[in-house]
């Protein structure tokens, strides 16, 4: 599934913006296959674990993975996708 502006409403949204902080979280169910509904600012590990994403403009393949992250840690970039496989952490986006 390529990268969707429709669904990115950080696109065209200043980089120094996106530092503040989000006003909306939803728990994501990770999936191998299928997009986030509205691409995340960030995620946010609700427990410590991995994690496996896509940020928006990565080809599907084209993983980031963390091993052993602690409760609290944010992604560096926006995400498109969590993934199933890789992510042991329960996750949650950061919006707004």
């Amino acid at each position: 599934m390529p990268y969707d502006a429709a669904k990115d409403p950080y696109a065209t949204v200043h980089p120094d913006t996106l530092l503040a902080n989000g006003a909306k979280a939803v728990v994501v169910d990770p999936s191998d296959t299928v997009d986030l509904a509205a691409y995340a600012r960030a995620i946010v590990l609700l427990t410590d674990g991995d994690v496996s994403y896509l940020p928006p403009n990565n080809a599907d393949g084209d993983t980031v993975d963390f091993t052993g992250l602690p409760a609290g840690w944010v992604s560096p970039h926006r995400v498109r996708r969590v993934m199933a496989t890789g992510t042991t952490a329960t996750v949650a986006t950061v919006e707004g």
